[in-house]
């Protein structure tokens, strides 16, 4: 870019080799500059250093407008990268003919690629009505062209079920952890189990566990959904630093106390994360946020929470002492009491 600058800079303040003067005009249709003075060609066949727009749509201007210099990206999951050319029709031209032409192009292009090329629009749509982010996007599409190469699992399987279990393994590959309830929500001709079945397969097949790591694909721990939860429900960094700092201390993930035994192992990791939520909610002196709201959010039912609740309470002055001191016992005294319920997971 400086290069571009100091050249442009020495066309434009050069002196006219016939007046003396540094006024030009560039005439980009003949590639020359031409002195304002005295009408001197300065240079000629200068280059055009302007953005070089050009479209094939319909209209040049307007709503089909298209200010685009190159095609779209490369893709090394497809044979071709991509690059192939698709034929569209066009005003007044024979849509028969069109028809034919695009049957024939359709018969040279690899069943591979189309296969592949459905599939990654699927996962788009997903993972755009889900909003996670193009990093998700693109692995999944990575995870779905090493299955679809390797793995007897997506075999004779739903698509839909294949598509929502590669978007959910993406989703914790990349720390973006969603719930299998989040990913039907979405993909609802999916049954959970169908997903549930799939996705381990492709743990297993993939041999995931020894690249990535057993830790990240065994099971979300609670701390991955603390940030999204206390997010929607407006409360602050400090408290989702409190919040994780507590999910940390009630399971473990390093050393001796990782293997201990509690009341809470094996509960769901959303409904862990929303029984935290809700002890840092109730603490003096934090945002309030009512049960019914962290439920809605969290995707939890209360007596859930409750239940969890009442098994933390006893252990509640030790963890958050563990987890940094971040309340004192008397805050913790200060705490409703739980109450007796039946139920939960």
């Amino acid at each position: 870019m400086g290069d571009f600058d100091v050249g442009l800079r020495l066309k434009y303040e050069q002196q006219c080799p016939d007046c003396g003067l540094s006024d030009f005009v560039e005439d980009h249709a003949s590639g020359d500059l031409i002195c304002r003075n005295c009408g001197v060609v300065v240079e000629a066949h200068v280059i055009d250093e302007r953005s070089e727009w050009r479209t094939f749509a319909d209209k040049d201007g307007g709503a089909g407008a298209d200010p685009n210099r190159v095609g779209g990206p490369v893709n090394h999951l497809l044979s071709d990268g991509g690059m192939s050319t698709m034929i569209g029709a066009a005003k007044g031209v024979d849509h028969g003919l069109v028809r034919n032409l695009q049957r024939m192009q359709a018969r040279t292009e690899v069943t591979t690629d189309r296969a592949l090329i459905a599939a990654f629009r699927e996962i788009g749509k997903i993972c755009s009505a889900m909003r996670l982010l193009d990093t998700v996007k693109k692995q999944a599409e990575e995870y779905y062209k090493q299955a679809y190469d390797n793995a007897k699992s997506i075999k004779n399987k739903s698509q839909a079920a294949v598509l929502a279990a590669i978007v959910f393994l993406a989703c914790r590959h990349t720390g973006n952890a969603r719930t299998f309830k989040e990913v039907c929500a979405v993909v609802p001709q999916a049954p959970v189990k169908d997903i549930g079945r799939i996705y381990k397969s492709l743990v297993r097949e993939l041999n995931l566990q020894e690249s990535l790591g057993s830790k990240q694909l065994e099971g979300s721990h609670p701390h991955s959904y603390m940030r999204r939860f206390m997010s929607q429900l407006s409360m602050g960094q400090r408290e989702f630093q409190w919040g994780e700092a507590l999910t940390l201390a009630l399971l473990p993930q390093e050393g001796p106390e990782a293997n201990v035994h509690t009341p809470w192992h094996g509960k769901s990791p959303t409904s862990i994360a929303g029984t935290v939520v809700y002890i840092i909610a109730n603490l003096p002196g934090k945002t309030h946020v009512a049960l019914p709201d962290i439920c809605r959010t969290c995707g939890v039912a209360d007596g859930t929470i409750r239940q969890i609740y009442r098994e933390i309470y006893p252990h509640l002055k030790a963890l958050i002492a563990k987890a940094g001191g971040f309340a004192t016992p008397a805050d913790v005294d200060k705490l409703p009491p739980p109450i007796e319920t039946q139920g939960g997971k």
